[in-house]
C-alpha cells in the first residue's frame, strides 16, 4: 500500500464521529517515512456519504459516495475506487459501524474487548492482513479518539475536538 492510499484510508477514520459537522486533529506515522504528519479538519455524515474537510496543513475535500472516494483539492478533482483498495474498505466498514453502532458488522470482523471508556478490536482473518488493532476511546459515551494500527507499521491518531 502506498503512503497516499494510507493517508486516504485514514481520513476517513473520522468519519466516526457525528452526524453533524466536528472538528478534529489528526495524526499520522508513517513508518516507511519515520515522519509524523499533522492534521486538523472538519467531518460530516449525511444521509448517503461522508465529508472530509481538511484545513490544515493544505486545504483538501474528501469525499466518500457508494464505495467511490472524491478528492478535491489545488490539483483538481479526481475519483478513486474503494473496492480497488481492500485497505479503505475495511477502515470505511470500521466507520461505518461504529457510527451506526452496528456491533453485529463489527463482531463479523473482529474481536472486541472493552474496558471502561475504551474498545479495542482486533482483527480477524479477514482483517487481518491490513489490520493490527483498532482502538476506540469515549468521553461521556461519545467518541473521543480513534487509534489505528496497520500491519505496515503505519498509525493514525484522530481526536475529536467539540
Amino acid at each position: 500500500m502506498t503512503l497516499k492510499s494510507l493517508v486516504i484510508l485514514f481520513c476517513f477514520a473520522l468519519t466516526l464521529f457525528a452526524h453533524e459537522s466536528s472538528s478534529f486533529k489528526e495524526r499520522r506515522y508513517s513508518y516507511a517515512l519515520d515522519k509524523d504528519i499533522f492534521f486538523e479538519g472538519f467531518i460530516t455524515f449525511n444521509d448517503a456519504s461522508i465529508m472530509i474537510e481538511y484545513v490544515k496543513p493544505e486545504s483538501k475535500v474528501l469525499t466518500y459516495f457508494e464505495e467511490k472516494l472524491s478528492i478535491q483539492d489545488d490539483k483538481g478533482f479526481w475519483s478513486v475506487d474503494a473496492q480497488q483498495m481492500p485497505s479503505l474498505s475495511y477502515l470505511f466498514m470500521i466507520i461505518k459501524a461504529v457510527h451506526e453502532q452496528n456491533s453485529l458488522l463489527l463482531e463479523r470482523f473482529f474481536d472486541a474487548t472493552t474496558q471502561e471508556n475504551q474498545t479495542k478490536l482486533l482483527p480477524k482473518e479477514a482483517v487481518a492482513h491490513v489490520l493490527e488493532e483498532v482502538i476506540i476511546t469515549y468521553q461521556n459515551k461519545r467518541l473521543h479518539s480513534l487509534h489505528v494500527k496497520m500491519k505496515n507499521k503505519d498509525r493514525i491518531e484522530i481526536e475529536i475536538l467539540d
